[in-house]
């Protein structure tokens, strides 16, 4: 057996020496591996046979089309774009086919060489692809004006430590908003989604006027601000929060929401919020009334569920949590998927306690209710 294994691991060393003599084999490597962990993320863009990563970097760090189709929806039928950091260009490419023209602008050479390329494999002729340095470009055309201008910053460090401010991403985009703002009338910046809102708009002082937080049902993937440089600065930004495939919630942050609390009952629905919901902070905004001021899970009327920005369940039995409850449904056993939300233990250690086996129908989550309660809720 041993034998065999370091048979197989020369074979295996021995195909990578004969590719790396042969260019064409290492693009094949590369555009195999990458189409194969893009998959999913680029199902439509990859319908193109012909479309061709040039990086394996670019692949891991480009947007889902989902994702881009949402950024184009941003813009506006018939405006001149720049996307100032293209990178793989999934977004110029969806914005391309709303805009009457694209210029991609990105830093790396081997990137940069790929946009038209791949622009035209799509069958779009109305992108340029750009190799520059974004600042330093916008610096030495200041004859080129856009309707509006798109940017990701880089939101890794040279360490590969993740950074999260705008001040600290690459390129700087507070510093360069000046600078864009003479070269195109709307600003569009795709942020971290560990970008504190608040703090992004009391302490950097910025006034977007829209701010949309984009996910998906299991996760927080973006914030976007868009800016609009050719109309007075809100008071304070719409904020539109959309699920992917879910629709789309949006409210003011001032808005007058009273908090609304309430006991879950057993046979009721309860909804809990998606995590791009819960990211924006919207808590006394949506509909139903919280089971707790701490606990976002929402009792809800079937009116409420219908429109409720969110996973709803109905709940099937309610139990106190207590050492002799926790040795109950271990001896009996119990099929469900274990969370918890505001509750003094984890999600693991619950799970463990419980003997719990997964399960993708019924849902056990340890909640805090009115009045401190600890409870154990079963819900489908």
């Amino acid at each position: 057996m041993k034998q065999k294994r370091r048979t197989n691991a020369n074979d295996a060393a021995a195909r990578r020496l004969r590719s790396a003599a042969d260019p064409e084999a290492m693009d094949k490597i590369l555009q195999d591996e990458c189409r194969r962990r893009a998959s999913r993320k680029l199902a439509a863009t990859l319908l193109c046979q012909e479309f061709r990563f040039p990086t394996e970097l670019s692949a891991e760090q480009c947007t889902s089309d989902e994702v881009a189709c949402i950024h184009a929806g941003m813009i506006f039928q018939g405006d001149i774009m720049a996307d100032l950091t293209c990178g793989l260009g999934i977004d110029s490419f969806h914005c391309a086919r709303k805009a009457s023209s694209v210029t991609a602008i990105e830093l790396d050479p081997d990137v940069a060489a790929a946009i038209e390329t791949n622009a035209r494999a799509l069958g779009l002729n109305n992108v340029q692809g750009i190799c520059a340095d974004c600042a330093d470009w916008l610096r030495n055309n200041p004859d080129r004006h856009f309707d509006v201008a798109f940017i990701d910053p880089a939101r890794r460090g040279d360490n590969g430590r993740r950074l999260f401010g705008l001040h600290d991403c690459k390129p700087d985009v507070i510093e360069l908003m000046p600078l864009i703002s003479r070269s195109a009338d709307r600003l569009i910046v795709k942020a971290s989604p560990m970008l504190d809102m608040t703090v992004l708009l009391r302490d950097e002082g910025l006034k977007p006027h829209n701010i949309l937080i984009i996910g998906t049902r299991s996760e927080c993937k973006e914030l976007v601000l868009d800016f609009d440089f050719k109309s007075p600065a809100p008071d304070e930004p719409l904020v539109r929060v959309i699920t992917v495939g879910k629709g789309e919630f949006s409210f003011h942050p001032s808005d007058p929401a009273p908090m609304k609390l309430a006991d879950p009952a057993v046979g009721c629905i309860v909804g809990e919020p998606w995590p791009a919901v819960m990211k924006s902070g919207a808590y006394n905004h949506l509909p139903g009334a919280r089971i707790h001021p701490s606990t976002h899970l929402y009792v809800l009327s079937a009116e409420e569920a219908a429109i409720f920005p969110g996973e709803t369940y109905r709940l099937e039995e309610i139990m106190a949590f207590s050492s002799s409850m926790i040795k109950q449904i271990g001896r009996r056993g119990v099929d469900a998927s274990v969370a918890t939300r505001n509750f003094p233990i984890s999600a693991e250690e619950l799970r463990r306690r419980l003997h719990a086996r997964e399960s993708s129908e019924r849902r056990l989550v340890g909640v805090t209710a009115s009045a401190g309660r600890l409870l154990l809720t079963l819900t489908r």
